[in-house]
């Protein structure tokens, strides 16, 4: 499905650790993500506040999916920066799905300030219900593959 280790992700806390939060380019902070499975699809929901939705690029590459997504930085004139905590710029996410994904119906959806992508499970890939039925005479088993209701 999801690979669970993203070593960019680990790169971007370390970085933050050494540097601070805003001191940087581009985070993965920006990119906030949680990933549900369900029985028939796997739904991946990113925080984007404060984006256009004509700014986010999103594809699919493989088995890789890329958001992209630019926050653009408020022309503010005549007043002093007391605290600057929020990222602006570029950010950039990327998740492996496995094999068992169907990339080719990928679908996406943004209201307010959420970015929802919706990946369904390929058939080959979902849950069976496999029958056994039994030959008392000669007490062997034979396994038969049937779709899942």
């Amino acid at each position: 499905m999801i690979l669970r280790y993203d070593p960019f992700r680990e790169l971007d806390r370390l970085s933050r650790q050494v540097w601070g939060p805003g001191s940087y380019g581009t985070s993965l902070a920006g990119l906030a993500l949680d990933v549900h499975r369900y029985d028939d699809h796997v739904e991946a929901v990113f925080d984007l506040p404060g984006v256009s939705p004509d700014s986010i690029e999103l594809t699919v590459e493989k088995d890789t999916l890329t958001v992209k997504a630019e926050r653009q930085a408020p022309q503010i004139q005549g007043a002093q920066v007391l605290v600057n905590e929020r990222q602006f710029g570029e950010f950039t996410r990327q998740l492996s799905l496995g094999q068992a994904l169907d990339t080719d119906k990928v679908a996406a959806s943004y209201k307010d300030g959420v970015l929802t992508v919706t990946v369904p499970i390929a058939e080959q890939a979902k849950a069976r219900k496999i029958e056994i039925s039994t030959q008392s005479s000669t007490g062997s088993i034979e396994a038969k593959s049937t779709e899942a209701a």
